[in-house]
């Protein structure tokens, strides 16, 4: 396996396995923000009696996710000098972790079952507002989209766009939230629900700014239209979001920077009135 030199990444001359995986300051700001903290964690000797623990422990599908994407990303680093934000890092890891887990989660005799969650989960009030980013296909295309409606499931006014300039699903989620408050208040909302179905973009909404971070503009942005209005944030699942996921995928498959459609898109229409009945 050739050992990358990190000199010049972090300033340390060290260029072990051992420390390009684990020990490189910024490896470890990485284990550490995904629960492997503990001393015992650090203090191994051996590369193999490591790999072995955390191969065989109760993480051992996020520990291997951990583990891929922190070497995926020195590679990157050197060869395509490209560097990913340790949240966006944390969040690949999770998200490979997930899809692992949902594959050995799943029995051949037993389909999974299909979940049918509202579109506004919480019955709230007020205008509803429902947004997704999408970031996918060969070559990639990114998009985002939405959707309003009143608190009784009628259309007021679906929107969606293409982001030409980033293949980052992280930007093209809060894209989708910016621009979906910005509709609320030129239609002059007060009082609106908002929903998306990235955990991390709910998050970074909600919590304190990390000036450091790299959409910390854009993250601002957004935190100063919910201060000015009676707006709030919550998660959904994906399956109470597929009429916004429709609408960033159309989004991300036309060259429009932003669509306000005056009907909604009869694939749309459907999607709702079957998540409604």
């Amino acid at each position: 396996m050739h050992i990358i030199k990190c000199n010049e990444y972090c300033g340390d001359h060290g260029e072990s396995l051992f420390h390009c995986l684990r020990d490189c300051s910024y490896s470890m700001e990485i284990w550490k923000n995904i629960g492997f903290s503990s001393q015992h964690f650090f203090s191994s000797n051996s590369v193999q009696v490591w790999l072995k623990e955390g191969a065989t422990s109760s993480r051992s599908i996020l520990f291997l996710s951990g583990l891929w994407w922190i070497w995926r990303h020195r590679n990157l680093m050197c060869i395509g000098n490209e560097t990913l934000s340790v949240i966006q890092l944390c969040s690949n890891i999770y998200s490979l972790k997930e899809t692992i887990s949902s594959v050995f989660n799943r029995t051949a005799t037993a389909p999974p079952l299909e979940r049918f969650i509202p579109w506004n989960n919480n019955n709230l009030q007020g205008t509803i507002l429902n947004v997704d980013g999408s970031c996918s296909g060969d070559p990639i295309r990114t998009g985002y989209g939405g959707i309003l409606r009143n608190n009784s499931g009628s259309f007021i006014s679906p929107f969606s766009g293409y982001i030409n300039h980033s293949y980052d699903i992280l930007f093209a989620e809060l894209s989708a939230l910016y621009q979906g408050l910005i509709l609320d208040i030129n239609l002059n909302f007060e009082e609106v629900a908002c929903y998306s179905d990235s955990l991390l973009t709910v998050n970074l909404i909600k919590e304190d700014l990390n000036h450091f971070h790299v959409y910390a503009v854009l993250i601002q942005n957004i935190k100063d239209l919910f201060s000015s209005r009676n707006f709030s944030l919550h998660h959904s699942l994906r399956e109470g979001n597929q009429c916004a996921d429709f609408l960033a995928n159309l989004g991300a498959s036309n060259d429009e920077v932003l669509s306000i459609h005056s009907n909604p898109p009869q694939r749309a229409f459907s999607l709702c009135c079957n998540r409604m009945n």
